[in-house]
This record gives structure tokens, sequence and C-alpha cells, in this order.
């Protein structure tokens, strides 16, 4: 199986269990992979597949399981709940509307030097997620983005030292219309 499958499937399991909460079957085998593979994104992958990535996550401490009443519970760990965010970290983007509003989503900053790495790791995500820096800690963007914002603040705890600002009028538009190419 190919390295980019066995992290779809990988991430699928996981997300299945962590949007779940908490994923219980009975205790027999074939009850699990029949539940695992009516979720949308595993339906292309045959059992065998599901079940060694199953049980790659289970070995690593990704997933706790736990027996009670007949029945096996699946729950994310604490590891398996920062695997998570870590995917979602690396498949996130903003989304380009169909037409643009005409607004500037600007993002400052003042992150303490004890929070230097979190500080660091934040502009090189602003950078990847297509951001242009108008200033050391401003940087700006041309869409909606202020939930994947919030996400990242929240994940590199950093929330108390960046807002989001809302613009319609800036100084650099034209600049900024040439480096976005919105025009």
């Amino acid at each position: 199986m190919k390295k980019s499958n066995k992290s779809i499937i990988a991430k699928s399991i996981l997300a299945f269990i962590g949007v779940a909460g908490i994923f219980v079957v009975a205790a027999t085998a074939p009850g699990l992979f029949v539940a695992l593979g009516q979720y949308k994104r595993l339906k292309s992958y045959n059992r065998q597949q599901i079940k060694r990535s199953f049980s790659n996550l289970k070995k690593r401490g990704y997933i706790g399981v736990a027996y009670k009443n007949g029945k096996t519970e699946f729950t994310l760990t604490k590891e398996g709940k920062e695997k998570l965010v870590s995917f979602n970290l690396e498949e996130m983007k903003i989304q380009k509307p169909k037409r643009w509003d005409k607004q500037w989503r600007i993002v400052v900053f003042d992150i303490p030097e004890e929070f230097k790495l979190n500080r660091k790791v934040f502009r090189e995500k602003l950078i990847e997620l297509g951001f242009k820096m108008i200033q050391k800690s401003v940087w700006v963007c041309p869409y909606p983005c202020e939930d994947e914002i919030d996400f990242l603040k929240e994940i590199y705890e950093i929330r108390p030292f960046v807002r989001v600002i809302t613009a319609g009028k800036i100084d650099i538009f034209s600049d900024l219309v040439k480096k976005f190419n919105l025009g």
C-alpha cells in the first residue's frame, strides 16, 4: 500500500473517531470494519487496509480501546488528538471566494519572546496560507480567514497576542491588488 493511502486511511480513522468523540461497536471485529467501511472517506479501501491502519494507530497510542458490557469503545488518546490537529494543520487552506469582497484581513501580532518558537511557526503558517507581510508583525490576506486564524491562535497558544482586522481601505491598496493578482 502506498504511503499516501496509509496516511489517508489513518487521517480518516482519526477524524471519524474524533468527530464521534467515542466510537462503540459490538465486540466482534467485523462490527468495527463494517462501521468504518461505511465512512465515506474509507469506502474505497478494503478491509485489510483499514485493519492494518487501525492496528498501527492503536500500536502508536493514538487510539484507546476499552471493553464494556460486550461492546468495544474506541476513543482518541491525547496523542491521537494532537495527531489529528497536526493533520488539520497540514490540510488547512484559505478558500478563495468566486468574487473578492474588497476587504482586507490584516493579522497583527506582538508575541512575547518567551513564545519565540510559537511565533516562528505561526509566521511560517501565515506564509504557507498565502498571507503577505506588510510590516514585521503585520500580515494581510484578501479572503475571509478568521476561522483559520482563530484555530492557529488556539493551537499555537498565542490567542492574547494576535488580532485580526477587516478593513476596506488601505493606503497600499493597488500594490496589494497586484501582489495577490486581484486586478
